[in-house]
């Protein structure tokens, strides 16, 4: 079994590498992920892996998160894993979503772009790890 992975105030090296194996095995369900990076909540002094696809406003967050759960499941033995209590999924009319994808255009492939203290039309960013950012 899987082990779940601890995610602290700290971005680390662990949570990088669950979070790129978890949205391969999305990306392997069609679960159409359009955006997933993780940001950093200043007033609750942790990370949390935000996930959009078009899917969570067809099907709604319930389904989704049972996509999640299913490739989870399939994680192996070694592999770290990302508790649901870390994970948000969002529509594509998310703010945040709709503001990184404005500023930056990764495609759908993954990648690894950190975007640390930036302010975007008013919201400040304080600092994100961005897998993947598309309209």
């Amino acid at each position: 079994m899987a082990k779940d992975l601890l995610v602290t105030d700290s971005l680390s090296e662990q949570m990088i590498n669950a979070g790129v194996m978890l949205i391969e095995r999305l990306d392997q369900s069609n679960a159409q992920v359009k955006s997933a990076f993780w940001l950093y909540f200043s007033e609750l002094r942790t990370w949390k892996l935000v996930i959009a696809s078009d899917l969570i406003a067809a099907n709604g967050p319930r389904m989704f998160y049972e996509k999640i759960v299913t490739a989870n499941s399939l994680a192996s033995e070694s592999e770290n894993i990302i508790s649901l209590n870390d994970i948000g999924v969002e529509a594509l009319d998310n703010k945040v979503v709709q503001l990184l994808a404005m500023m930056i255009s990764t495609g759908s492939g993954i990648s690894s772009i950190r975007f640390s203290k930036n302010n975007i039309n008013g919201v400040y960013i304080e600092d994100a790890y961005i897998y993947r950012s598309s309209r």
